[in-house]
């Protein structure tokens, strides 16, 4: 019997749907973005490991409004067609989901958005909509996309990823395919089953359309 090649795509959030990393713009418009940018510093510097840094700069969004964390984040530029994207990926009968060390939060804006059917992250508590310091860093994402797999029973051989990041790079290397988005880095471009540069994500669509259809696998 003939099987789909894949039957799940993750996205990356920060330079693979926003242009731009979505919460350290969104940071400047609030008010924080030197703190943000600091705790970005001593990160880079390797002062910090990547779950203080997330922790330290999510505590700066604690007693803030969600409503107005999410107003920066909307004039953050975005990738063209990204709802058409995730509707033709669906077309094809794939789950289309969120990979990101970003709050869940943001994710939840993002389903809302664009129609994505869930998301891996890290999880920032909220309480009569504002945030609150309660906090659980997703510093490994691939952790992430293989605890999600196994809760939906999805193979992790037959998961697509998208990415651009450092940390993209280790879910790559679990998963069945993987695609490098408009990436700098040569490591990431190195994992990646396959690269691209483009505005507009339905260039990922066709590019999935077509490995799904020149290639297929038997149960």
């Amino acid at each position: 019997m003939k099987t789909p090649k894949f039957v799940e795509v993750s996205f990356d959030v920060d330079k693979t749907l926003f242009r731009q990393p979505a919460l350290n713009q969104a940071a400047r418009g609030l008010g924080i973005g030197k703190k943000w940018d600091a705790i970005d510093e001593m990160y880079h510097r390797k002062r910090i490991t990547l779950r203080q840094a997330l922790l330290q700069q999510f505590q700066l969004l604690v007693g803030m409004k969600l409503v107005d964390v999410l107003a920066e984040v909307s004039r953050v530029p975005m990738m063209r067609n990204i709802g058409e994207t995730v509707d033709k990926l669906l077309g094809l009968g794939l789950s289309v989901i969120l990979c990101t060390d970003n709050p869940d939060f943001l994710c939840q804006y993002l389903v809302e958005q664009f129609g994505f059917r869930g998301f891996v992250s890290s999880k920032v508590a909220l309480k009569n909509g504002v945030i609150i310091d309660d906090i659980e860093p997703l510093p490994d994402k691939r952790l992430g996309i293989r605890k999600y797999c196994a809760w939906m029973s999805i193979p992790l051989s037959k998961t697509v990823h998208v990415g651009d990041g450092l940390n993209d790079v280790p879910v790559f290397r679990v998963v069945g395919y993987s695609i490098a988005l408009n990436t700098n880095l040569e490591k990431v471009r190195r994992a990646a089953s396959h690269q691209m540069e483009t505005d507009d994500l339905l260039d990922v669509y066709k590019h999935i359309q077509l490995e799904m259809s020149s290639t297929k696998s038997v149960n």
